[in-house]
């Protein structure tokens, strides 16, 4: 029988995330939750309302201005502390095999909906939290004040995601499979990095693993040959189709997608050509095994940050890195050696001062970039569960082709 990922979490599973979100939201002094996502094609914004009702709205942002509804690609969730969750969705066609809520309202005009579930639950006038805000349209907000009438609405954005950052066993299953889709997408795109080809070739290799896999590219992010010490130089797509690799090329890429609604996010560097010079070659194994010492400091009852505190050491004394000349960077780059996983990038963040204890349980990435113009850059990323005794690495993807 076909695997179906939409029905791989139960029923029951989705409704106790909802009484666990009343809990959170009883414990936080507030009357119930608001708590908005987004859809419309992307996966970077759906997480709260996708996990605690399995609702994503494939209908693309629409703005109110047009006059075709409000908060359109929206999915809304009314959750009062004591009563009935009311799931507020913007499409016809929405999945009524496989959405769990207790009461669900379909109208393109969102807005006025929630007025109604906030009216209709009792929630008007009292304390409720807002979780989402980051992921709403700003349209998508005045709206909800508009029509929230005398309610104390409060920002609560990491309520639901600190729910969703350990993972359940049916959960870790849908994480394997996400994590062998991304294997297999990442080895296509590195197979495909060969001189004359290019960057965009690479990627649709890629691409075409993870859509007959029935699972969503986030995207591929790539660079190669002098672009090689950036993060990407594509802009939209990020992956270049003019220009064609040559031997000697670094070539990396950064493949993130998702399986069922949770998330893969790594990548690997080759040498086109697979002959790698000396500094190429020191590079490329130094930031192998950084990311690799990162995964070795990882277990349960280790904070964020005491991890992150390991990957600085270890920069510190790597004679390679160390070496690699400071270039000025025009903004900050990404100050974290890693962080959690699941339906979105989430908690916790590999960075420093991070507090969160990790628990058995979390997905986490773990990754490097290093890179200087006259060097080119090489990038590494590994997706592990923490477990009872440590960090088992589910990115089997090759590392090495030199």
């Amino acid at each position: 029988m076909t695997f179906d990922p939409w029905k791989a979490i139960s029923g029951d599973e989705f409704r106790d995330r909802q009484d666990r979100a009343r809990k959170a939201a009883r414990d936080a002094e507030l009357d119930g939750l608001v708590v908005y996502s987004r859809g419309g094609g992307p996966v970077d914004m759906c997480a709260d309302v996708l996990y605690l009702t399995n609702h994503y709205s494939q209908q693309p942002y629409v703005a109110d201005h047009v006059g075709i509804g409000t908060a359109r690609s929206h999915g809304v969730v009314v959750l009062p502390v004591e009563g009935p969750s009311v799931l507020i969705v913007d499409i016809p066609w929405w999945r009524k095999d496989v959405v769990v809520a207790d009461d669900v309202r379909a109208s393109i005009h969102v807005t006025d909906r929630v007025g109604e579930a906030l009216r209709d639950t009792g929630l008007v006038g009292k304390r409720v939290g807002v979780v989402g805000a980051s992921y709403m349209s700003a349209a998508a907000y005045l709206g909800l004040q508009s029509v929230a009438d005398d309610t104390e609405l409060v920002r609560r954005d990491a309520l639901v995601e600190s729910l969703r950052v350990v993972k359940t066993p049916a959960e870790q299953d849908l994480i394997r499979r996400a994590a062998d889709i991304g294997n297999r997408a990442v080895e296509a795109i590195m197979d495909a990095a060969v001189a004359g080809a290019t960057e965009a070739e690479c990627a649709a290799a890629g691409y075409q693993v993870v859509i007959r896999e029935g699972a969503t590219m986030y995207d591929a992010p790539c660079a190669s040959g002098p672009w090689s010490h950036q993060f990407t130089w594509g802009r939209l797509p990020s992956h270049d189709a003019v220009r064609p690799m040559e031997r000697g090329d670094l070539f990396h890429v950064d493949c993130y997608g998702a399986y069922g609604g949770y998330f893969w996010d790594f990548g690997r560097t080759r040498v086109v050509g697979d002959d790698p010079t000396s500094k190429q070659l020191d590079m490329l194994e130094a930031t192998i095994d950084g990311v690799e010492t990162v995964c070795s400091a990882i277990k349960p009852g280790v904070t964020a940050g005491e991890v992150y505190a390991a990957a600085e050491q270890w920069m510190s004394g790597n004679p390679v890195i160390a070496s690699i000349p400071e270039v000025e960077p025009e903004t900050e780059g990404f100050p974290a050696v890693g962080h959690g996983i699941g339906m979105s990038w989430e908690a916790p963040w590999l960075m420093h001062g991070d507090p969160t204890p990790l628990e058995p349980g979390m997905w986490l990435a773990v990754e490097m970039l290093f890179g200087h113009p006259d060097l080119g850059g090489t990038f590494m990323e590994h997706n592990g569960l923490v477990t009872e005794d440590g960090f088992e690495v589910l990115t089997t993807a090759r590392s090495r082709w030199w």
